[in-house]
This record gives C-alpha cells, structure tokens and sequence, in this order.
C-alpha cells in the first residue's frame, strides 16, 4: 500500500520545539528531524505530520486536492490559491525573516487523494506513493538541450564489459536513521563537499570481442572511470575526469576502487557555482571519500576510515576534511544536527565558501560501512535560491 524509494520519500515524523514566529502572528516554528520549519497555528507540540524536504516535488494530483497551488485554476477549489508553483518543487526559504527547511502537511491531507486506512502510516514511515497513487517524488530540473554538460557524444561501440565496477550509494540522512544510534557508536565525522562525484578503479574487464579473434585475451584488467551513475568519463567535465584518471593510473592496485569528489573550476567555469573552495578558474581539487576493494570471487571490503585518509595522501590526494570522531548516541547525534542546521559557518578548506554541511561514518553491526548526511539550513537556503535562478548542479548531468 505505501510505496517508496531509496533515499527521497516524504516521512512521518513529529513537531518538536514548537514556538511562536518572532515576526507573523499566525504562524510558528518548529522541528522536523533536526530542521526548522514554518507551521500554522493549529498545529501543536508533539503533531504527527508529513514532512516533504527540499528535495521533493510533490504530485500535481495531490497539490490540486489540497488546493495548495499558486495558480487557483490548477486547485481543487479555484477560489483557493496556495504557493506551490507549477513544478510541485518543495523549496527551503525564508518567511518574514525565518527559515523553512520543507514543507508540513496534515496526515488527513492524504485522505482527499486515496480512500484507505491510514493507520499503516506511524512514526518514522516513508513513502512517495499510497496505494499506487503519487505523493511525491524526488524534484529535478528540466536541463537545456545543449549546454557545456550536455554536450552530445558519438556512441562508441562497446569493447569490454567492466565487472563489479560499484556506484556509491545514495547517502541517507542523519536524522531519518537516528535508530542506528540506539546503541552508542564510534563515529568520524567530516565535512561534505558541494562539488561532483567521480570514481576510478582497476577492475577486471571482459573483452567483447568477435569469436575468431582468439588471440586477444577475453579477459583483461584496466583502469577505468565514471561519474556517480554512469560508467564513463564522456560529456561533463570529461576533461578533469581525464586527468585523474592519469594521475590514479599507476597508483591503483587490482581490485581497488576509489570514490571522490571534484571542486573548483572545469577551465574557466566553476564546477557548482559560488562552491569553489579557494580554487581559481582552470583549477580544481580532488577529496578522497572512499576506497574499496573486490576480491577475484567478486566480494567487495572498504577500507576503515584511517585507512581511506592514508590511502589517500599515498595516491596523491592529501585533502581532508576530517572533523573529529566520537561516540554517538541518538541524543547526541540530534544535537550535532540541530547545531549544524543552523550554522552558518566556513567550509575548514576555504573561508570564503559556505559549508554544506556534515557526514557521519560508522561501522553497523555487521562491519559494513555507512555514511549519513546532515545539511545546514543556509546551504539549503542558498542552492534553493540558485535553483530558483535557473543555476545548473553539475550532479543533475551525472
């Protein structure tokens, strides 16, 4: 009945630190997971509700039942008028001088859509569809046709297959999976980089090669390259992606892939606008994040967190943005986000650049690693504003 994604889902969650707003009285301020967020005055401390991040969209069907549009014949009741835009984009903006990290929603407003029980929908519960019928779902822009990331490549014939060639996986935020924190656990905390992700290894591949030439080995191992999602380094900032992928070329051992992310300028234009860290046009940076290995039977093992940082200083990447390790616990971890939601601080590798925000990294019970994200209220405020401008993130063309 209750369907969702991987990472971008709303979540029932609860209303804390309720308060009055110090600038409109008919509204208040509250918590959701560790962010601020504007609220009406019917709703009161410890409310169930639904929070929808600035990273969502929310569905036209659900916007029109629940009269919330800007554009009163797109409503249910064409004499309402509401303020979300045509796109449903879910944004992180300022009212009468106050953040608002997302929207609230009352449970019920789900009734208006779907006619079913409700009840499944407790504490914690995420999802972006209800019985088939979408709520929500992850926002991204329309891009341009053709632009300096979209440049159209000629399709390359396929020569090998790459195997066990990983993704990172999308990285979950903090307070949505405060429960890993029930126990207390050792964790390094370290500041998230606003740039592109990139990855490189030295994998085994598979030639594809016709039959009859049997001369040439059929399997063989490389050094090969990809943004976040995709398995090449073609179109957007293929260039940059080129040279790391030199400089990493003799470094790697078999079976060892790296995870990184890439800051400053691709030639003169900034990899994400206003994040360029110190760097200067046709300069850019390299961050180590990750370092895994896969065994010959396909078995994959990252490297602990001190390993990583060592890793990375002998292949070349010395940066780091290691903040400290502790043990956490659930109370413990709210609060390092409550403070870093609402700092607005330097990034520690430039003070001229706005920090993103945190990522915690830990072990689970059963050895693996995990990476949990928490952003600041001004980073969400400043990349919504940008997104509003029509400003490209070089992570929407990975």
């Amino acid at each position: 009945m209750f369907t969702k994604s991987e990472t971008n889902n709303a979540i029932v969650a609860r209303l804390t630190n309720v308060r009055k707003h110090p600038n409109a009285d008919r509204l208040q301020l509250a918590e959701v997971l560790g962010t601020q967020v504007i609220i009406g005055l019917d709703s009161k401390e410890g409310d169930l509700v639904l929070y929808f991040d600035s990273n969502l969209r929310l569905s036209a069907e659900y916007i029109r039942v629940n009269n919330l549009s800007s554009c009163a014949d797109l409503n249910e009741d064409p004499k309402a008028k509401g303020y979300f835009p045509k796109t449903g984009r879910v944004r992180a903006q300022k009212l009468r001088g106050e953040l608002s990290n997302g929207f609230v929603a009352e449970i019920k407003s789900l009734r208006k859509l779907v006619n079913t029980d409700l009840s499944g929908l407790t504490e914690g519960a995420e999802f972006t569809h209800v019985c088939d019928v979408e709520i929500c779902a992850k926002y991204v822009p329309i891009l341009p046709v053709q632009n300096e990331y979209t440049r159209k490549n000629k399709r390359k014939k396929v020569r090998f297959i790459i195997e066990n060639f990983w993704q990172h996986w999308d990285t979950k935020q903090v307070m949505r999976n405060l429960f890993l924190f029930d126990t207390p656990r050792m964790c390094y905390i370290e500041e998230k980089i606003h740039g592109t992700s990139g990855r490189t290894g030295y994998l085994r591949v598979t030639n594809n090669r016709p039959w009859w030439k049997f001369w040439i080995p059929r399997q063989e191992w490389k050094i090969v390259s990809g943004t976040r999602r995709v398995d090449s380094i073609n179109g957007h900032i293929s260039t940059v992606r080129k040279v790391i992928e030199d400089q990493l070329r003799t470094k790697l051992h078999k079976g060892e892939q790296v995870y990184y992310e890439i800051f400053g300028y691709a030639g003169d234009k900034a990899i994400q606008s206003e994040f360029t860290y110190g760097c200067r046009p046709g300069e850019f940076k390299v961050l180590i994040y990750r370092v895994t290995i896969t065994t010959e039977d396909g078995q994959c093992y990252d490297l602990d967190r001190l390993q990583v940082y060592r890793r990375a200083r002998q292949l070349g990447y010395p940066l780091s943005t290691y903040r400290g390790s502790s043990d956490l616990h659930s109370n413990s971890v709210t609060e390092l986000c409550r403070m870093v939601s609402k700092s607005e601080e330097s990034s520690r590798l430039d003070p001229n650049t706005m920090a993103e925000g945190i990522v915690i990294w830990f072990q689970d019970d059963f050895g693996n690693w995990i990476a949990l994200k928490h952003k600041s209220d001004a980073f969400l405020e400043k990349t919504s504003k940008q997104m509003d401008e029509g400003t490209q993130d070089a992570e929407d063309y990975n």
